[in-house]
Order: structure tokens, then C-alpha cells, then sequence
């Protein structure tokens, strides 16, 4: 009979090169991935503010969408309290917050590129 889970891979269940049991995931610092995350938030509203001439409404989005993440991010912070938890929840909304900033500012890009009519 194979046994199942990690132990058939020939891994422990505390095997540290598995994404699930990355130090960054069970530490109880909040900052690991406040201080990134706001630092993201502040470059992702900078492009946003130089792309407001290009095309105003997709970069207000994009500002209103950042800091609407900012603010889930701190809220996340600071009212999670079990480690874990906390820091899924942390690095899912960065995530997001990156994603999304990178397909509206590839958006604004695109709509630049066409001709005017």
C-alpha cells in the first residue's frame, strides 16, 4: 500500500523548502509584510498619478483600488491574530494589489497605443 502525503515524496511534513512552511508565513511580525506592501502601495500610486493625463479614469481606479488594498492590508494587520492566518491574508492582498495595478497600468499603456479617432 503507498502511503500517502509527503512522507511518499520522501518529505517531511516540516520540510522548509515547501511554499506552505516558508518562515515568512509563521512569523509574528507584522512588518514582514506591512513595510513591502505599503511600499508597493506607494510606487503603484506614483504610476498612477504620472499615468492621470493618459487616460484619468483607469488611473483613479487603480488609486482608489491601491488604497483601498493599503487599508485591508493595515486593517488585516492589525486585527488578525493568529499568525498564520494573518499572513496568508497579508500576502493574498499584496498579491492581488500587484496584480491588479499591473493590469491597469498595462491597460492605460494599451489604450495609449491606440490611434485617436
Amino acid at each position: 500500500m503507498v502511503e500517502p502525503g509527503p512522507a511518499r515524496r520522501g518529505r517531511t511534513p516540516a520540510d522548509p523548502t515547501r511554499m506552505r512552511n516558508q518562515p515568512a508565513l509563521h512569523t509574528p511580525k507584522r512588518w514582514i509584510w506591512l513595510v513591502p506592501g505599503l511600499l508597493l502601495a506607494v510606487v503603484a500610486i506614483v504610476a498612477f498619478a504620472l499615468a492621470l493625463p493618459s487616460n484619468w479614469a483607469l488611473a483613479w481606479i487603480g488609486i482608489a483600488f491601491v488604497v483601498a488594498s493599503s487599508v485591508g492590508l493595515i486593517t488585516a494587520a492589525l486585527t488578525i491574530q493568529v499568525d498564520r492566518t494573518r499572513n496568508l491574508t497579508m500576502a493574498g492582498l499584496m498579491a492581488i494589489m500587484a496584480a491588479m495595478s499591473l493590469i491597469l497600468l498595462l491597460a492605460i499603456l494599451w489604450q495609449t497605443q491606440l490611434p485617436n479617432v
